[in-house]
Order: C-alpha cells, then sequence, then structure tokens
C-alpha cells in the first residue's frame, strides 16, 4: 500500500515537472522565433555605411544599391545622361523625372558626380 502511494507521488511530481519544463521550453523557443528586438533591426540598418555612387559612371544596379534610388529611377538617371551627357552637379539630378528637392535631400549624400 505504501509503495503505490510512493509511485502516485512520484508520477505527481513528474507530471508536473513535465509541463513545468515543457511550459519554459515553449516560452524560449518562441522568444527564438519572433527574431531580434525591431530596436535591434533599426541599429543594424542605421549602422551600415552609405553606399557612395557615382551617378555619372554608375550602371543601373550599382544607382540601386542607393536607399531611394529604385530600378526605374535608375534607368531615368541613366536615360537622362546618355541624353544629356553628364551631370555637372549634383543638383542637375533635379532634372530627371521623380527626382525633387526631398529625394535629392535624401540621396544626395549616397552620389556623386
Amino acid at each position: 500500500m505504501m509503495y503505490r502511494t510512493e509511485v502516485k507521488r512520484a508520477l505527481g511530481v513528474l507530471v508536473i515537472a513535465t509541463f513545468f519544463f515543457g511550459g519554459l521550453s515553449m516560452i524560449a523557443a518562441e522568444k527564438v522565433l519572433a527574431g531580434p528586438p525591431k530596436a535591434t533591426l533599426q541599429l543594424q540598418d542605421q549602422a551600415q555605411p552609405a553606399v557612395m555612387v557615382n551617378v555619372n559612371k554608375a550602371t543601373a544596379e550599382e544607382l540601386v544599391k542607393v536607399r531611394g534610388i529604385g530600378p526605374v529611377m535608375a534607368k531615368r538617371i541613366i536615360e537622362h545622361r546618355d541624353k544629356n551627357g553628364a551631370f555637372k552637379s549634383i543638383d542637375d539630378l533635379t532634372q530627371v523625372q521623380g527626382i525633387g528637392g526631398n529625394k535629392l535631400q535624401r540621396i544626395k549624400d549616397q552620389v556623386m558626380v
């Protein structure tokens, strides 16, 4: 009789321990699957060095590395350069359709002539 009580008690402790450690495992797995905190991701984005691209020599593939210039804008820059010649200053980029003062301010630290 005493043996059954000890077995029941041991099984009870085992069941409780299983639920406890299983719950801890699930919490740890959720944290791992969630990835790094958003603040960490933002710092990584800011820590990346800015790309410096010469708009008079760059290919479309090089131009799209500039934050704020996509494939369409890269194509427009190259077409403008081919039609009108080299850009004489960064401000000349405003002659390209789609590049206004605001976009120029966002990209001018990443481009050169």
